[in-house]
């Protein structure tokens, strides 16, 4: 059996949706020959660290990382909150008003590309990262070098790696490092694309989660990409778990405020309570999640939702899967825009495993869109009509028949190709291809 070195900064038992990718690639690729090392962070205890790690420990190669917020730390511990420090609890003192200003105006300066990942990274992980990759090498045949992006040590880790040992190297991106169509100046944008650019240079082949960053990516790298997308694990889903009586819309895991708008769905609901379509009797939202605390009373409280709308908080990934299966229909939220076009989420192919209905708000002219019309597993809903209309039409299906008809008839041969497993079999694919010359290195 061949092996791979993965290098993640995330990775099982920390509970986020890059773990799960990298966790899930490094349970299913021994089945098709590659035995996975990973080069990983300590486990931080800060975070909730619930999910199952699927591999051998021996194989898990933790090293423990400075913490080197120090800018951020001060900006939040005098109260700062996005670009108002006039939320400052702080904001009449004087003396913690001028330092809160002054770590503002410096933000530009030490948040700039280069110094970002000067500061943050080389010796958070780079350098510890670099002497046990060498060590793993120097100790045991390593025949490929696996990272993923991001954030941007694991690619530097990596390169170093392929510069000094001339090991082939595969460069995850599950997510764009730059997205050319995100305008931030264009001083921002040169250094950046210089800087990415320069790091990648050394790897043979790059992986994109989605089609549209592999386009993407072979347009700024001018090397081939691959897709890979995430997926979800059948073996995570095999519990039987009945669906519960009252009609229930369940979002599970964070929200990313600002660019996933919740407005409409809220307009929506306070528009069906007022008609009298429905009630705390006949309908619940239901919200899991680690931030869905911070944000959602507020807005619930705004609409006057309190007996429809429910804030659960953070549950473990068990859990969460269970809540999924009981549901009578998932939410999942995606920004309305083209930029966001090219995502899918992670959350999607979570949800596909649960085999209950999508209702998504996200851009209809994106991959989600094209994704629940090919598998038959949802609708993308925007405005309050529709979002109301679609509602409507799936309680007077579910009162009737106990079930959901419309937009849900799941296409099983579809969906298999989402799985863990087999996306972890293109991978292996791609390795073997590199490891036997059929795919040219490039410098």
């Amino acid at each position: 059996m061949k092996r791979v070195l993965i290098v993640s900064c995330h990775f099982p038992p920390a509970n986020n949706i890059a773990a799960v990718r990298i966790g899930k690639f490094a349970k299913y690729l021994p089945e098709f020959g590659w035995e996975p090392i990973v080069l990983t962070n300590a486990v931080d205890k800060k975070r909730p660290q619930t999910l199952p790690v699927e591999v051998p420990e021996a194989n898990i190669i933790r090293v423990p990382h400075l913490s080197l917020g120090i800018s951020n730390t001060i900006y939040r511990g005098l109260g700062g909150e996005d670009n108002s420090y006039a939320a400052s609890p702080w904001a009449n003192v004087n003396w913690k008003r001028a330092l809160l200003r002054l770590v503002r105006m410096t933000r530009p300066i030490y948040t700039f590309p280069l110094i970002e990942r000067l500061r943050f990274e080389l010796a958070r992980f780079y350098f510890p990262g670099v002497r046990k990759g060498l060590e793993i090498i120097n100790n045991c045949k390593i025949d490929l070098i696996f990272s993923t992006y991001s954030p941007s040590t694991t690619p530097l880790i990596a390169s170093r790696l392929h510069s000094k040992t001339g090991i082939p190297w595969v460069a995850d991106f599950r997510d764009l490092w730059l997205d050319p169509r995100f305008g931030k100046g264009q001083l921002y944008q040169f250094f950046n694309k210089k800087l990415e650019k320069k790091i990648n240079r050394g790897a043979s082949i790059l992986v994109g989660a989605t089609e549209p960053i592999s386009e993407l990516l072979e347009a700024i790298h001018s090397k081939k990409a691959a897709t890979i997308t995430n997926g979800f694990d059948e073996t995570d889903y095999q519990e039987s778990v009945p669906l519960l009586p009252k009609f229930t819309l369940t979002y599970t895991g964070n929200i990313y405020s600002g660019k996933r708008d919740l407005t409409p769905l809220f307009e929506a609901l306070k528009e069906l309570r007022d008609e009298g379509k429905i009630s705390h009797g006949n309908f619940e939202v239901r919200f899991f999640g680690g931030n869905s605390l911070n944000f959602l009373p507020p807005l619930i409280k705004n609409y006057h939702l309190e007996d429809i709308v429910s804030v659960y908080g953070f549950i473990p990934f068990k859990e969460s899967i269970k809540k999924q299966k009981e549901t009578t229909v998932l939410l999942l939220l995606e920004w309305d825009n083209p930029l966001a076009g090219h995502v899918y989420t992670g959350k999607i192919f979570e949800y596909l495993g649960a085999s209950r209905p999508i209702l998504a708000i996200a851009f209809k002219g994106g991959i989600i869109n094209e994704l629940l019309n090919k598998s038959g597993c949802g609708k993308v809903v925007t405005e309050v009509n529709e979002i109301k209309a679609l509602l409507t039409k799936w309680l007077q299906e579910f009162a009737e028949s106990g079930n959901i008809k419309s937009y849900f008839n799941p296409d099983v041969e579809i969906i298999k190709c989402y799985t863990r497993r087999e996306q972890t079999r293109k991978l292996a694919q791609v390795f073997d291809e590199l490891t036997q010359g059929k795919i040219l290195s490039r410098q």
